[in-house]
Order: C-alpha cells, then sequence, then structure tokens
C-alpha cells in the first residue's frame, strides 16, 4: 500500500482548488474564458467526484515540476505555481480525459492547434467576451471619436455622448438589455440546488451532471454518460421517489440609469496658487473658517498642511458679501479657467493676473 504525506495531501487539495478557481473565476480575457468553459464541460461530462479523482491523480506531476523550479520561482506553491502549471500543462480539449500534455506545449498556446479546429480554417481574433472588454471597447473608441477631425462639431458631440451613456449603463448594471435565463430548481433531501443558464441545453447540461453524479441511488444499471443529458434527466428524476426537478424560464431586466444610485465619484482639476494672492486678514479668516462646524461656514473649504482647498462653484449674492474681495477674485480666477477648485499653498507660485501681498 502505498503512504501519502502531508505534502502529497496538500499538493492535491491546491490541485483541485486551483480547477475550481480556473473554472469559476477566469481572467477577462479569452483564452482564459475558453479554459473555464472546457473545464466546465469536463464538470458536466464526468461529474465532480470523478474529475477530483483525475485531478489529484497529478499530484505526482505538480510536484515533481516544483522540485525542477521551486528555486528560481519566486512566487508560493499554492496561489502561483499550481495555477501556472495547470494552464500550461493541462489539455482540457476532451471533456472526458483531460490529460497532461506530453509535448511541453500549452494548451491552446499560440502554435498549438486545438483538437476541435481544422488546419485549413482560417484563423480570426476571438471577438472581445465580458463585461470588462466590451468596457473597455467602449472606452477606447470613445477616446478615438474625441480626437477626431472629419465630424462635424455637433454630430461628433452627439455620437460621444451616446457612447459615454452607452459606457455608463454598462458599467452600472451587468445587463444592458433584457435577458432570458433559464433556471432549475433541485430538490433532495439535503435541501436545495439552484441552477442557472443563459440556454436551455447548457442548463440541461448542469442538471445531467447532478443526475450522473447520484446516478447509483436510482439502481438503473445503464452508464449515465451512455445517455443524452435529457434522457439521463427525466430517467432520474421519474426512478428516485424523494427527488424533483422544476424549471422556468425569467426574464432579466436591467434597470433604468434613473433608478440607479450614483456609483461614480465626482471627480474635478484644480489649480494650486500661492496664499501671497490672499491679504494676512483673509488668511485669519480662513484658518477660522475651516475649525468651524460645515453648517457655520460661509463657504466650504477644506483646510490643507500648508494652505486651504477652496471651491470655485458659483455662490449666491448673499453668500458673496460674505467673502473678501481678494477670496472671490481667487474663485473667479480658478473657475473662468475650468477648474474646480483652488489649492492655496504657501509653497506655491504665484501668477501675473493676481495681486500678491507681502506678509
Amino acid at each position: 500500500m502505498r503512504h501519502y504525506t502531508l505534502s502529497h495531501l496538500e499538493a492535491a487539495a491546491c490541485l483541485w482548488e486551483a480547477v475550481l478557481a480556473l473554472r469559476d473565476r477566469p481572467e477577462s480575457e479569452p483564452r482564459a474564458i475558453e479554459r473555464a468553459l472546457a473545464i466546465r464541460k469536463s464538470f458536466d461530462s464526468l461529474g465532480a467526484a470523478a474529475l477530483r479523482l483525475i485531478v489529484v491523480g497529478w499530484t505526482d506531476a505538480v510536484d515533481a515540476a516544483w522540485y525542477k523550479e521551486q528555486e528560481s520561482c519566486p512566487f508560493s506553491f499554492d496561489w502561483s505555481f499550481v495555477p501556472q502549471w495547470l494552464i500550461d500543462t493541462v489539455d482540457w480539449s476532451d471533456p472526458c480525459h483531460p490529460v497532461i500534455r506530453t509535448d511541453g506545449a500549452p494548451w491552446n498556446a499560440p502554435g498549438c492547434e486545438h483538437p476541435a479546429t481544422r488546419t485549413d480554417a482560417p484563423s480570426n481574433a476571438p471577438a472581445p467576451d465580458g463585461r470588462r472588454d466590451h468596457l473597455a471597447l467602449l472606452s477606447r473608441a470613445r477616446a478615438a471619436l474625441e480626437g477626431l477631425a472629419d465630424f462635424t462639431a455637433d454630430a461628433c458631440d452627439t455620437l460621444v455622448e451616446d457612447i459615454g451613456h452607452a459606457q455608463n449603463q454598462l458599467s452600472v448594471s451587468p445587463l444592458p438589455w433584457p435577458i432570458d435565463v433559464h433556471v432549475a430548481a433541485v430538490e433532495h433531501r439535503h435541501g436545495m440546488n439552484l441552477h442557472v443558464a443563459l440556454h436551455a441545453d447548457i442548463l440541461d447540461a448542469q442538471v445531467a451532471a447532478y443526475c450522473r453524479e447520484w446516478w447509483k441511488e436510482i439502481g438503473d444499471g445503464r452508464d449515465p454518460h451512455s445517455l443524452s443529458d435529457r434522457d439521463v434527466i427525466a430517467t432520474y428524476f421519474d426512478d428516485h421517489g424523494q427527488e424533483s426537478c422544476s424549471t422556468d424560464r425569467v426574464t432579466l431586466e436591467p434597470r433604468a440609469m434613473s433608478d440607479l444610485p450614483a456609483q461614480s465619484p465626482e471627480t474635478g482639476t484644480y489649480c494650486v496658487l500661492s496664499t501671497a494672492h490672499l491679504t494676512v486678514q483673509t488668511a485669519d479668516r480662513l484658518d477660522k473658517w475651516a475649525s468651524w462646524p460645515p453648517s457655520d461656514r460661509p463657504i466650504d473649504i477644506a483646510a490643507s498642511v500648508y494652505g486651504w482647498f477652496v471651491p470655485t462653484r458659483a455662490l449666491s449674492e448673499e453668500r458673496c458679501a460674505q467673502l473678501p474681495k481678494d477670496l472671490l477674485h481667487l474663485i473667479a480666477f480658478g473657475r473662468d479657467r475650468g477648474f474646480r477648485f483652488v489649492l492655496l499653498d504657501c509653497d506655491a507660485g504665484t501668477v501675473d493676473d493676481l495681486p500678491v501681498h507681502d506678509w
């Protein structure tokens, strides 16, 4: 009988954890997403229990690879080396037989033909997939259009505004438009499993994987992998007296932008001016106002280490009457030049357009 050390058990646990992470939390990059879908197919085809035994069987291989490379690998075994080893080494092309590659080429790597791809078929770059890719695409398109001179000013402004609206909608809602999802609820003695998919056949594959995993409970001598997903599901729940499966199709509606709370922080620019553009009396006032409760201040300011942040937004006549003229000139200076704030700093330089006070 073979004996396993704690190191073997840890490597096996790290392998299984990494497989689950590659399946459930892929990076928003086409190859990572394709790999996650391939791993999901293996789960659907084999079931978690059978696939787990295959993955655990790679323990010696990953240990041997780590032994060769641990001196040159700057990262840890569990969260860095093992996932990368799976990415570089395991071929998930056949969902029923994920294997360690023997040619040294990573699965689906450049120059490594996917078994399902014909050699005479044209090679097309994959389309962007995932919210982050679409957001990046919209951001790039918007930036490009903002720099073009071929459109009329009005047409360009409208197009940029429309793309910005679409970008904002997608950034605050995962659903840019209504979609139908298929839902299945499997009730069993331990509780309930919920499965959700965008397509009915994918939902069937998820439920069928559950049925194949627990197939022995119905006493059917046939190999469940020899049956279609629909036949497996129908047979399992017809013969199992204590479990049931109900399905439904649900339409998910994105929330309107007006219904969503503001999620983007307010942004703006500021200019830095010397406190020498203020009189010593105004500087004393700003010091006092900064220590008052916000509701008592004649203007919203924030003290910094060497001065104050002052907003440049327009003020009512009543508020303007409470402010000294030198401060009003600074506020107008910043607002006229498109700045949202003025940072008054004792170490900043002066400008020719404003008076300078020696104090």
